[in-house]
């Protein structure tokens, strides 16, 4: 993707919403970094203990993938299912908190979004710490179950990934309305704070990939950042990706949004543009995420400045998902394979899009907006 001409309305300063860029903890790492860091595994039968002393619940236990926390699905004999979430061992039990509320607040007020429901503790609290035992001191919480199929497995239509973008932009309206201190944070999957990657960049092995992944970042901080943060900032789910989206038997309809672990308060378009990284593919790259893009821009009508920025972020998003890839991979080799799993397909599309003048997207993003377009 070629460079695009910069916004000639470049602010002098962030948007006071903007999160902080992450800082250094009590270790000298980010608190982001060391969520990324792996703790203690903990297993079925000490989840299970857990389980049974704080909500009282009993049964099958199979775990789940998660970046950070050790998630179970529970199936109880007389079959209602459950996610069961014990927390990163240096996760802050206050983030967690806020997790929670944010899906009471759904709850609340769009009762209708297909987002999991807060299952209370024996005590009646929304999330708790486990007391005593092998797993003493770690947060746990316990969350419906949404049956559906990953969005990952599915064949998408150019209706389905409309809904795809109408179904974000009606979250991101019912999120709008919940703001806490907690959610303006430190976090490396932020497209807002993509600069604070280049400490891990620059851990990783000198190659003619990273030196160019370097010049992309540069770029990014000195001539998107700026314009970015002249836009309006919000709540958002931060992580629409096809591992975290629940679609329909028939697949014509979001059944389910899990996993509210990354949401942050930044740019809206932000959100907008990590959904639609995770929609390019085919021979025609971009098509795919237009459909998601003119989705939701349906439902929440985006500037031309947002609409104008999308190309940059797209392409920031993939340089997040390498980065922060290859420098667990280097951290963690003995999972290597599983880290990276995605990384080979996140350079090819990277490569693809660079090969695309950016006004080309940009002029293709605009056209699909059009009223007309929304339904052709």
């Amino acid at each position: 993707m070629t460079p695009a001409a910069a916004n000639p309305k470049t602010p002098d300063h962030a948007d006071p919403k903007t999160p902080a860029a992450a800082v250094p903890g009590p270790d000298g790492s980010s608190g982001d970094v060391a969520r990324l860091t792996p703790s203690a595994a903990v297993t079925a039968a000490h989840a299970a203990q857990a389980l049974r002393s704080c909500f009282g619940l009993t049964g099958r236990l199979d775990r789940l993938p998660g970046e950070a926390d050790d998630n179970f699905a529970l199936r109880t004999a007389d079959g209602r299912r459950y996610v069961v979430k014990f927390a990163h061992l240096r996760a802050d039990p206050e983030v967690v908190s806020v997790q929670v509320r944010i899906l009471k607040h759904l709850e609340s007020v769009a009762a209708g979004l297909p987002v999991p429901r807060v299952v209370p503790a024996v005590d009646r609290r929304s999330w708790t710490v486990v007391p005593a035992g092998p797993l003493r001191g770690r947060v746990v919480h316990v969350l419906s179950y949404l049956d559906g199929q990953l969005l990952r497995s599915v064949t998408t239509s150019a209706a389905l990934r409309r809904a795809l973008g109408e179904s974000l932009a009606a979250l991101g309206q019912a999120l709008r309305t919940f703001d806490d201190p907690l959610v303006h944070r430190p976090l490396l999957w932020d497209i807002g704070q993509l600069p604070q990657v280049r400490p891990l960049l620059a851990e990783l092995p000198s190659t003619a990939g990273t030196a160019r992944l370097d010049e992309q970042l540069s770029r990014f901080t000195a001539e998107v950042a700026p314009r970015l943060a002249a836009q309006r900032h919000q709540l958002v789910h931060n992580d629409f990706s096809p591992d975290n989206v629940l679609i329909s038997a028939d697949a014509r309809r979001v059944a389910g949004v899990i996993d509210f672990g990354d949401v942050t308060v930044t740019a809206l378009v932000n959100d907008v543009a990590i959904a639609a990284a995770y929609q390019l593919s085919g021979d025609d790259l971009i098509g795919p995420a237009l459909d998601l893009i003119s989705g939701y821009h349906a439902t929440t009508p985006l500037t031309a400045d947002e609409l104008n920025l999308l190309p940059e972020l797209i392409g920031a998003r993939i340089l997040a998902r390498i980065v922060i890839s290859e420098w667990r991979a280097t951290r963690f080799p003995e999972n290597r394979t599983y880290i990276l799993r995605n990384t080979p397909r996140a350079w090819e599309h990277l490569d693809r899009l660079q090969g695309i003048r950016a006004d080309e997207i940009t002029e293709r993003i605009h056209r699909a907006c059009l009223p007309e377009a929304e339904h052709a």
